[in-house]
């Protein structure tokens, strides 16, 4: 079984917008998930939405992490779990869940994502030709940099969960205990690699 996940020294700066899920949400959806038999060493407690990702950095944007305080709703109706994996929207006999990552993705009729795209509007603008380079700039739901196709999703289990392959009668029993998901901070941090002493004044990005 596979539980921690180290994550690597970037090798280039990353730029990610991130909606943190409240620690009553997490505290929700981690006792939905031991009640449905799974590990609690298998249950990712940094659940989060990523919002945006570069692998460029963006003018404008400081490097210093920013934070602020939101109050955003999903509607758990309106979400479904899938593999986090190419293709892992629907059921795949050569994807495993059980050795994935598992979570669940918003639909577009989610009443969170107007406000999701709101965030997502602001990050968008701030790429320029430079940055793009020979490729589409990044839209609503399109991505300039890493998956082509943008869909907010949150993790909730590592892979090596043991989960069963037919994750349709967990949705149904999630969507049945769960009304809402609460997100309660937005983070935008920028990684530079290490050894990297590149420095960009603060900006008024949050004011």
């Amino acid at each position: 079984m596979t539980f921690a996940r180290k994550r690597k020294p970037p090798t280039h700066p990353t730029v990610y917008a991130m909606l943190w899920v409240s620690p009553r949400s997490v505290a929700q959806i981690s006792e939905f998930l031991g009640s449905e038999g799974i590990s609690e060493d298998a249950i990712d407690r940094r659940m989060h939405l990523t919002v945006y990702y570069a692998s460029r950095l963006l003018p404008d944007l400081p490097l210093e992490k920013q934070t602020r305080r939101v109050q955003i709703e999903a509607d758990v109706m309106e979400t479904r779990f899938m593999v986090l994996a190419p293709g892992g929207e629907n059921p795949r006999p050569d994807i495993d869940p059980a050795t994935k990552s598992v979570g669940v993705r918003l639909t577009k009729r989610n009443q969170a994502i107007d406000e999701i795209q709101s965030l997502r509007s602001e990050m968008c603008g701030l790429e320029t030709p430079e940055v793009v380079g020979n490729r589409q700039p990044s839209t609503a739901w399109r991505s300039c940099f890493g998956a082509k196709r943008y869909q907010p999703h949150i993790v909730f289990l590592r892979p090596g969960s043991g989960i069963d392959r037919d994750l349709h009668p967990l949705g149904a029993s999630f969507r049945s205990h769960i009304q809402k998901i609460e997100f309660n901070k937005y983070e935008v941090i920028t990684r530079m690699p290490p050894g990297n002493r590149l420095r960009i004044p603060l900006g008024n990005f949050f004011r």
